[in-house]
């Protein structure tokens, strides 16, 4: 006669084998998962400069100079050396700066006049495309013009001679241009930007 198994001792022979079946299930799916753990849970990280600490926000684009008029208009500071491209929306679609010419206009408003789009030799003797006319400043022709000659190249300014010796030889005078030169990019901009009869503002 077989002998009787007690019902407490059953009981726990079921829950061990549960319990080491559990454990192996487990296991199994650990082995088998990716491992993700070296993965950051972070948001974008912030930016930082070579030191490691964070860097600034870039800086707000320079406003178009108050007192430049309303509506379509290009308008050029004397000043800051810089041409702000502004729509009908008194929206600036573009700024940047320019080289600017050994003749400078007065503060006033001016009219794009005469747009010339192929290269030639502007009246400063660099190479230029993108011409456009706004007026003339003491008989000169005035006007921006795209050029592939670095702007820092253009008229820089020499440094004054010191001490009271004398040069040997007098430097030439500058050329009487009124030619505002820019970047290739920034000129095609003007020049898409811009058709005759566009205002010109001139600020101090």
């Amino acid at each position: 006669m077989a002998k009787r198994l007690n019902p407490g001792v059953a009981v726990a022979g079921i829950t061990i084998a549960a319990l080491v079946g559990v454990g192996f299930l487990a296991a199994q799916a650990a082995n088998s998962a990716p491992d993700n753990r070296g993965i950051a849970r972070t948001g974008t990280p912030t930016p930082t400069g070579p030191s490691g600490v964070p860097a600034p926000p870039p800086a707000a684009p320079p406003a178009v100079p108050a007192g430049s008029g309303t509506g379509k208009r290009v308008v050029y500071s004397l000043k800051d050396n810089r041409v702000w491209l502004v729509d009908e929306a008194e929206r600036s679609l573009r700024d940047y700066v320019i080289a600017p010419a050994p003749v400078k206009p007065q503060p006033g408003t001016f009219a794009v006049t005469l747009k010339k789009e192929e290269a030639q030799t502007g009246s400063d003797g660099v190479r230029i495309t993108y011409s456009v006319r706004f007026g003339f400043v003491q008989g000169i022709p005035l006007g921006f013009a795209a050029t592939e000659t670095p702007l820092d190249q253009i008229n820089p300014v020499k440094p004054t001679p010191s001490g009271t010796a004398r040069p040997r030889t007098s430097a030439p005078p500058a050329k009487q241009s009124a030619g505002i030169r820019s970047t290739p990019a920034d000129g095609a901009a003007l020049w898409a930007f811009a058709p005759v009869g566009t205002p010109v503002i001139v600020v101090p």
